[in-house]
């Protein structure tokens, strides 16, 4: 008797909460967690951090300028066999400024252009992030829609199983009905509010979860709209066609050929290593007194020159540097093979489950009427005494069930639309703005 004492006031409480905002729909939603979500904050940070390889391989093209100075303070003992022992003590200056500019480093070069592959790469993965967080938030928003038509279904449910209660009472107390059928609706309604509880937990771990990607607790959620509902199976309906379409645009395929360039231009730029280098070396050296052979003595030196280096032999390290880059490249073709086969079958895994979905919610549509004539009828038999109260609630029961088969499969064929939008690399922010538009907050535009 405690537990449905405790369930009954769970369930009322969060029946009674107190809504404090605005109605938060999908649209709203994306753009929070635009800000918000740490995934897609990383990613970003990750992209700046690949964005600056291109100035750093670019740096090692340009001239390197280097300056160095030096003043100080001299004392020089000597000792001769006549004059004994004598000190100097002087000043001595010393500056001096080079540089360096490549002229020829093929190793340099490639890693130059290795580094803007990388950096294309990058901004690969942000877009990859992005699409996938458009993923999350409307999962996480049906999550939250499903559960709270559970916690409906589920009011209902124990509303209809205490009128059979009070019902049955009345029957007994009239002398038709037996004090069976007071236990087995007693029973029936017993179970109906522990489900109960389960299901306000659902409620409230669903918002969290939208919580943590948004950065706000979402009092009000807009709900779909059956009627605004677009049920359109994708076009063109050819499966092939989506295939192709994710095979040149999906994110993971292009960043895994990427890879594959980015592997190249390594095992070019340990191949380049064994190349000579040149360099036009300049540079100005003044000094004063720069050591005590030179006491009281100036140099001022201008020099130029080409410097040529080339490595002779480094113990075997530049080929076993080749051997690795190649096998890094052999790595990221049967990765890059991996992700075609895995995007293949998620089109297809979408493409039929959007239209096996709109099949489903045509199917429940039809449930959900058969079930409410069905129970209709069932309640008149069991008025007459041709039924029992178990057949009223089971017919109750497969009416709320076959409700939220409904719900379930309107919010699958949501995410699935999404899903394939971005398995073929084409999913954007019209399209969550395009259910969106399935959405609405106001009762009266849910009819």
């Amino acid at each position: 008797m405690k537990l449905l004492i405790q369930v009954t006031v769970a369930v009322a409480m969060f029946a009674a909460l107190p809504l404090y905002g605005a109605p938060v729909d999908l649209s709203t939603a994306w753009q929070k967690a635009k800000e918000y979500d740490a995934r897609l904050g990383a990613a970003q940070a990750d992209n700046l951090i690949y964005q600056e390889e291109i100035g750093k391989a670019r740096a090692q093209l340009r001239p390197n300028v280097r300056m160095n100075a030096a003043r100080g303070r001299n004392a020089t003992q000597f000792t001769g066999k006549s004059s004994g022992i004598s000190s100097s003590y002087y000043n001595s200056i010393n500056y001096g400024v080079s540089v360096r500019q490549p002229l020829l480093n093929m190793s340099n070069i490639t890693a130059y252009k290795q580094a803007k592959t990388v950096a294309a790469k990058s901004n690969i993965d942000l877009q990859k992030e992005e699409s996938a967080l458009m993923v999350r938030i409307t999962e996480a928003y049906c999550n939250a829609l499903y559960a709270e038509d559970n916690l409906t279904f589920s009011q209902a449910l124990v509303k209809a199983a205490l009128e059979q209660l009070q019902q049955a009472k009345r029957r007994f107390e009239k002398g038709f009905g037996t004090i069976t059928e007071i236990n087995e609706a007693q029973a029936n309604y017993d179970m109906a509010l522990a489900d109960s509880l389960e299901i306000v937990n659902s409620v409230e771990y669903t918002r969290r979860e939208l919580e943590h990607l948004i950065g706000e607790y979402p009092d009000e959620l807009c709900k779909v709209v059956p009627k605004k509902l677009v049920l359109a199976e994708p076009t063109p309906k050819s499966v092939q066609h989506w295939i192709d379409l994710a095979l040149a645009n999906n994110r993971d395929v292009v960043g895994g050929r990427q890879e594959i360039q980015i592997a190249k231009r390594e095992i070019e730029k340990q191949k380049y290593s064994r190349y000579p280098t040149v360099d036009l070396v300049a540079g100005r050296n003044y000094s004063e007194s720069e050591n005590n052979y030179s006491i009281g003595s100036i140099y001022d030196t201008y020099s130029i020159s080409l410097q040529m280096s080339m490595p002779v032999y480094t113990g075997g390290y530049v080929s076993a540097s080749v051997r690795q880059a190649h096998a890094k490249w052999l790595k990221a073709q049967e990765q890059l093979s991996l992700q075609e086969r895995i995007v293949q079958s998620d089109v297809r895994k979408y493409f039929n489950g959007i239209i096996s979905g709109i099949a489903q919610i045509h199917a429940y549509q039809q449930a959900v009427t058969s079930n409410e004539i069905a129970l209709t009828g069932t309640k008149k038999g069991f008025e007459a005494g041709l039924r029992t109260n178990v057949d009223v609630l089971d017919a109750q029961q497969k009416l709320f069930a076959s409700r939220r088969n409904l719900a379930k499969s309107r919010y699958q064929y949501i995410l699935n639309r999404l899903m394939l939008k971005q398995a073929s690399g084409t999913l954007s922010a019209d399209d969550v703005e395009e259910v969106n538009g399935w959405l609405a907050a106001s009762p009266k535009q849910m009819q």
